[in-house]
């Protein structure tokens, strides 16, 4: 309705004649033309808002789920206009908020994920009102009638398999290629907080994660061939590792079982035995 009044006074001034009529032509349909273009702007955000209210947003204190800011913070009257408002302005990359009852205050997060201790963790702040909204990521399909089971923590969820034996490293990828699988990679924050969440609360042993620098030492490639990156490395190792204790310490794993509440990976020698965890193909090869 305000751009169908804007748009109708603007058409009666050029009606009346006048210098709008007669010598501002040129300018005329720049206005016009920045006026369609609030106009595509402002449905756009009702539409977003439309398919906004149709998301379950989920709530948490931060004591079980962390996430990292991307972007200045605001005023906001509510969760949910928080987080449009984030969608809005990073429809890339958010995927959850940071909302304070107390004062109003929005900050845009990234995807949520489990408590990591390398992580800052200031986001939300202890003893305030701020919480955690993030939606439920894409549920991989997962046939549950077999071995596989889904895992979720804070909105990101992987159909795995957990196993019930120890092995090497290489003898653990052979056995979940045989179940149309690959070892995990925790090749987002996301991610690995699912691979360190479950190995400790379903395992609490030593879990490979598929891992390693065989290829070039220090060097540590993902199982796809994504190289891993220094701010990934940041977090997910245990600081001081890796250290190639041995020259054989190549493969990357949880030392839940050897050092017991201790966070982060550590390299190791292949040769070792390790629980492990598998995912489907098909899931493997999208990550």
């Amino acid at each position: 309705m305000i751009i169908y009044n804007i748009l109708s006074g603007f058409q009666l001034i050029n009606k009346r004649g006048g210098p709008w009529s007669r010598n501002h032509t040129t300018w005329s349909g720049v206005i016009m033309a920045s006026l369609l273009k609030w106009l595509v702007l402002i449905l756009n955000v009702l539409t977003a808002r439309c398919q906004e209210r149709e998301v379950y947003l989920k709530q948490t204190t931060g004591q079980e789920c962390q996430t990292l800011q991307i972007g200045e913070s605001w005023l906001s009257p509510s969760a949910l206009e928080c987080y449009v408002k984030c969608m809005f302005l990073y429809p890339d990359t958010c995927q959850s908020v940071v909302y304070n009852t107390d004062n109003q205050m929005c900050t845009p997060g990234s995807v949520a994920f489990g408590p990591l201790e390398n992580v800052d963790t200031s986001i939300p702040v202890t003893g305030s009102n701020d919480m955690i909204f993030y939606t439920q990521q894409p549920i991989p399909p997962c046939d549950t009638n077999g071995n596989f089971a889904l895992y979720d923590v804070c909105g990101t969820t992987a159909c795995l398999y957990l196993s019930t034996s120890q092995a090497k490293y290489h003898d653990a990828i052979s056995i979940c290629n045989g179940m149309n699988s690959s070892i995990f990679l925790g090749n987002t924050l996301a991610r690995f907080s699912v691979f360190w969440n479950v190995s400790l609360s379903y395992r609490n042993n030593d879990t490979w994660i598929g891992l390693t620098d065989l290829a070039v030492e220090d060097k540590f490639v993902w199982e796809n061939g994504e190289p891993l990156s220094d701010q990934l490395a940041w977090w997910i190792f245990c600081p001081g590792q890796p250290n190639s204790w041995t020259l054989d310490e190549n493969c990357a794993e949880a030392k839940h079982g050897g050092w017991p509440g201790i966070y982060g990976l550590n390299d190791a020698d292949c040769l070792e035995s390790k629980f492990y965890m598998c995912e489907p193909f098909d899931e493997y090869i999208t990550n």
